[in-house]
């Protein structure tokens, strides 16, 4: 038996695990310096079997798993629909998932990508609207979760979920997350949630209606190209090989040989401009409701028979942020007026 299983079983046992555990869970996973599935798995299986909260086991089980998941394969950086699939399975494994651990995880690890699937993301509110109808106690950082609502605490894993690989700060809402955060709207309503919940809701989901807008990602089958494709010699690179050779003896340039920088400037102002002009569309476009968009919203808003106080700082953030309003929405707007 290999010392991450015995450590494992001996772990199962009492349900706690000890500072010395820690330690040498460390020195074992990182003794090669890289965390293999093995390793992995094993961290998993003790995060099963333990009870008792311990927040150097936290920061160990997130720093190992977030390492693994977006640092063991090209690109770095990127979460991939298999690894995705593999966590959001290994945390499905727990009936109750991890306050601590397994959200903390999950939420980490989109927190650090580059870019993850839209499922993903999906399945992390999920398991954040889990904690908020289930879950109590503290979290990897201290902070308290109350069952039944929405609290400051939750307000703050939310933020860290959607905000996700948008590191520059920008908002980014698919239609998954956008449903899901619906659900927990809807499975709180009456409920008494922190005051910030109705803000964020609202500019979540508006954000998702209306359009993100700022700097994308690069997909992942683009960056890997970057990363594995094999190197092409830049115009400076062949002009200092001309120059010098191979034996590092200078050779005089002749005048038609010599490379323009001022063209290269031009071209790159050239394609800012292109760029920014192109984004500037899609920010107006976006900023229609169209029929489609309030066909949704009316679907998802007062389902009820209420409308609830995230759903009516929604329907003022669409009031005030569109640049056009689809008439089916009359209706909704006088609720709020």
């Amino acid at each position: 038996m290999s010392y991450l299983a015995a450590t494992a079983a001996t772990i199962a046992l009492s349900g706690k695990v000890e500072p010395a555990d820690i330690l040498a869970l460390r020195r074992a996973i990182y003794a090669d310096g890289v965390v293999n599935r093995v390793e992995a798995e094993a961290l998993f299986d003790i995060e099963r079997t333990r009870t008792a909260h311990n927040p150097e086991w936290s920061q160990l089980f997130v720093e190992a798993l977030t390492d693994y998941t977006l640092n063991q394969e090209l690109p770095v950086g990127y979460l991939t629909s298999s690894t995705a699939d593999w966590v959001a399975e290994q945390v499905k494994r727990r009936k109750t998932p991890s306050t601590d651990a397994d959200l903390e995880l999950v939420t980490n690890i989109i927190e650090q990508a580059r870019e993850v699937p839209a499922s993903f993301s999906a399945f992390a509110l999920g398991l954040a609207k889990q904690e908020v109808l289930y879950g109590d106690g503290p979290d990897a950082k201290g902070r308290m979760h109350v069952s039944g609502r929405v609290t400051e605490a939750d307000v703050i894993t939310l933020q860290r979920i959607l905000w996700g690989a948008g590191s520059e700060g920008l908002l980014a809402v698919s239609r998954d997350e956008a449903e899901a955060l619906f659900a927990i709207a809807d499975a709180t309503a009456g409920a008494a949630n922190d005051p910030k919940f109705d803000d964020l809701f609202a500019k979540a989901i508006g954000n998702y209606l209306l359009g993100a807008t700022g700097h994308k990602v690069p997909p992942r089958d683009v960056s890997l190209s970057w990363e594995t494709d094999a190197p092409h010699k830049t115009d400076i690179v062949s002009i200092l090989n001309h120059v010098f050779g191979k034996g590092g003896i200078f050779t005089p340039l002749k005048q038609e040989e010599i490379f323009d920088f001022s063209t290269l400037k031009q071209d790159i102002e050239k394609e800012h401009k292109k760029l920014n002009a192109a984004r500037d569309e899609d920010i107006a476009l976006a900023e229609i409701m169209t029929p489609e968009k309030a066909g949704w919203l009316r679907d998802h808003v007062g389902k009820n028979g209420v409308m609830t106080g995230p759903e009516r700082a929604l329907v003022r953030f669409i009031e005030r942020e569109a640049s056009a309003l689809d008439g089916s929405l009359k209706d909704l707007l006088s609720k709020v007026a």
